[in-house]
């Protein structure tokens, strides 16, 4: 064997156990067959198999997927609003993407200029999710003061088809949230920065 097909073996080698150190690394998303209902709830049967994870405030993420679809439900405290940020690296073009759930739903990307929406905050490409519903005004004689209903859950489903392959990097923001009288917002990671894919987790489609 020549010098060249040494370096090209020893390469290949090296790759493989890259990404077989990068998926054994991944938290692995948990399968159902059931479609998860986007009706502000959790706590449904189909949300029993989810892979979860555990924020500080009673304030939990719940996981799951199928053959076409990526689950996500964040719940809260009956008292909390519950604001969803979903931040997802697109393994392909290595662009970072920002899906927001609070009174509205919308999809960005990072840019040069910071994050850019990529479509209007109603076009819903590829994901669709339950967002923070209207509950009425604290003047309703002005038109003035919206009111936003507390203690329903976030919801998204992406579809797997959005992004390729079965290892995700992914960030969780979870903000209106009220402890000790204030509000607060915990991440998932603890420490992940929405521009920082590397302080982000890697998350696994596999079987």
């Amino acid at each position: 064997m020549n010098k060249i097909s040494k370096l090209l073996s020893l390469g290949a080698v090296l790759i493989f156990f890259y990404i077989s150190s990068n998926a054994s690394a991944a938290i692995s998303i948990n399968s159902t067959g059931k479609s998860a209902l986007l009706d502000g709830r959790c706590g449904n049967d189909e949300w029993d198999v989810a892979t979860k994870l555990e924020l500080p405030a009673q304030v939990a993420i719940y996981l799951m997927k199928d053959d076409n679809y990526f689950y996500i439900c964040a719940r809260a405290k009956e008292e909390d609003i519950t604001v969803l940020d979903l931040y997802i690296e697109n393994p392909e073009t290595n662009r970072l993407h920002k899906f927001h759930l609070s009174a509205q739903m919308g999809e960005k990307v990072l840019t040069e200029n910071g994050w850019e929406r990529v479509s209007g905050k109603w076009d819903l490409k590829n994901y669709a999710g339950f967002w923070v519903p209207f509950s009425g005004l604290e003047e309703p004689e002005n038109r003035k003061g919206p009111i936003w209903a507390k203690g329903t859950h976030r919801q998204v489903q992406v579809s797997r088809n959005k992004f390729p392959g079965n290892i995700w990097n992914m960030m969780f923001g979870i903000s209106a949230i009220y402890q000790e009288g204030e509000r607060a917002e915990f991440l998932y990671p603890k420490n992940a920065v929405s521009t920082d894919p590397t302080s982000w987790a890697q998350f696994s489609f596999s079987e």
